[in-house]
């Protein structure tokens, strides 16, 4: 075969999977959030990486995961030169440390193992392959320091009936549907190929078991779409008595970092947003963001007395992020919300868990030389019971900043007995829309996992009300000094997810190893019998010669 045939037949695919597949995955994720492309663009990717040899298949997935993750996440390597005051060219190196510890290690083993699926194709294959997906997506989110970011299934969260099986499967569930729909097309395209380069070595089940894995995917997608649909309809907003609360986003920068000449500020532009929100939209609960106050509250009766000046009157609560310490004699920092009573006292405070490496904490602390290049490292120090906040509208399960990108946080405020779930984040200090915009999807499918409203009060947007089927009831623009109102419930019900966490998706990591593993010892003892058989023969023949 000529190389300009063989190029037109299929070595577009291996340029297509290393140029054209990074672009398409980041374009799938805000701002552009092109979701249908996802569901065709790696076709030629997954036949690439079937056709070629083991050490071509692996470079094409290192590197197109790592352009796409690249494209995915762009605001990495910008804000280690904005934030730390650093070279791009360090940022760039930084990303690409991350991806080598994060990601590098689940793109080789998920590689490996649909390699070895594929010596073996069925009519399973296909949804084979994109749990394994869906498993190497799991390990790198929960794995080592965890990096959720980019995990196909956020990607689909705007595609409100199927992104509902989240509450079964968790995001997982649409990054297997996404990947298997891929997969069988290209499996099909194998079949289709293999039989016209060999007709008589193709096995004649071949083309049979792609259209089978076509069947397959095309009918679990139909029952995701059916449950979607069925738990759409379910959900009626108008039987239960709601809760109105107002959203204030001051969008004023004062960095990820608290500094002491910052002591005091926003209060003002924070009380009087506020002001015009119980005067125009009457809530009974107003919430600011993370690090919107930028004093210790329980230091500062006078700053306490203000706020109880400003809520009394229309009994008003209040649910504000910022510092606070135990012990003035020992300071040690907590990044926390604050449950602020009408009168102005506090009533409760949640303490995050889980903290941002190199802003509120520094994960290398013997090292003075890296200390003193990211010197701007604010320390905080980590909480130990998550607790719920008693708000008028119910208890508030509580996550700060990142948080909310780790399920398992969210779910465990849910088993505690969140009837809604809070987030309180500080976008500004980063300042990039696109990160503030995944963040937020991030959020909208915490929503669907636990059929929750949720609550997210940003510095700059989006500040958003979102509802249990993970749609968008009022936002505020990015960038903008806004409020926002709207309704909430409580709910006590608890999902599938919330039940069992990532059981699917551990099932996802395991399964394919498994399969994987039982065919590569199913073919070695076949190749022992096949030698075994050959034996007598070859003495026979030895002898007679």
């Amino acid at each position: 075969m000529s190389r300009g045939r063989w190029f037109l037949q299929e070595g577009w695919a291996y340029a297509w999977a290393l140029l054209a597949v990074p672009v398409i995955y980041g374009a799938s994720f805000p701002t552009s959030r092109i979701a249908w492309l996802g569901w065709v663009a790696f076709i030629p990717w997954y036949f690439a990486v079937r056709r070629a040899r083991t050490s071509i298949a692996l470079l094409i997935c290192c590197v197109s995961t790592l352009l796409g993750s690249y494209m995915c996440t762009p605001w990495l390597a910008r804000a280690v030169a904005n934030y730390y005051r650093q070279p791009l060219a360090l940022g760039v190196l930084l990303f690409v440390g991350v991806w080598v510890v994060t990601i590098s290690p689940f793109v080789i083993a998920f590689t490996l193992c649909f390699r070895q699926l594929g010596r073996r194709p069925s009519r399973w294959l296909p949804l084979l392959t994109g749990a394994a997906w869906a498993g190497a997506e799991l390990g790198r989110a929960r794995l080592f320091v965890g990096d959720p970011f980019g995990i196909f299934g956020y990607s689909q969260v705007g595609l409100t009936s199927l992104a509902q099986i989240a509450d079964v499967t968790g995001v997982y569930g649409l990054s297997v549907l996404t990947m298997a729909f891929n997969a069988a097309w290209a499996e099909l395209w194998l079949a289709y190929a293999a039989r016209r380069r060999a007709p008589l070595d193709t096995p004649a089940n071949t083309v049979a078991h792609a259209w089978q894995g076509v069947g397959l995917v095309l009918a679990i997608l139909l029952a995701v779409l059916g449950y979607g649909f069925g738990r759409m309809r379910g959900f009626d907003n108008d039987q239960v008595a709601g809760t109105r609360i107002a959203l204030v986003q001051g969008n004023l920068d004062l960095g990820s970092q608290w500094r002491q000449e910052f002591y005091g500020r926003n209060l003002e532009q924070y009380m009087r947003l506020t002001a015009d929100a119980l005067r125009t939209t009457h809530p009974q609960i107003v919430f600011w963001p993370e690090s919107a106050m930028t004093f210790f509250l329980e230091d500062e009766p006078l700053y306490r007395a203000a706020l109880g000046q400003l809520l009394s009157p229309s009994h008003t609560e209040l649910v504000a992020g910022g510092a606070r310490t135990v012990d003035p004699a020992q300071p040690r920092y907590f990044n926390a919300g604050f449950l602020i009573a009408p009168d102005g006292h506090i009533v409760a405070a949640y303490d995050k868990q889980r903290l941002l490496p190199f802003a509120e904490y520094f994960p290398f602390g013997g090292s003075s030389l890296l200390r003193r290049q990211f010197a701007r490292v604010r320390e905080f120090t980590p909480g130990r019971a998550a607790r719920l906040l008693p708000t008028a509208a119910g208890l508030a399960g509580v996550v700060i900043c990142n948080e909310v990108m780790f399920a398992e946080l969210v779910t465990e405020r849910v088993q505690a007995g969140a009837g809604y779930l809070v987030t309180l984040t500080n976008d500004s200090w980063l300042g990039d829309v696109k990160y503030a915009e995944e963040a937020f999807d991030m959020a909208r499918m915490r929503a669907v996992e636990q059929h929750r409203y949720l609550v997210r009060a940003s510095t700059s947007g989006p500040s958003a009300i979102v509802d249990p089927l993970g749609r968008v009831v009022t936002s505020t623009a990015n960038g903008t000094r806004a409020t926002t109102a709207g309704v909430i419930r409580s709910s006590n019900g608890l999902t599938l997810y919330a039940r069992c966490g990532d059981a699917f998706g551990v099932l996802c990591a395991v399964l394919p190893i498994a399969v994987a593993l039982l065919g590569r010892r199913r073919a070695a003892r076949q190749a022992d019998q096949s030698v075994a058989s050959a034996s007598p023969g070859k003495r026979a023949a030895s002898g007679a010669a």
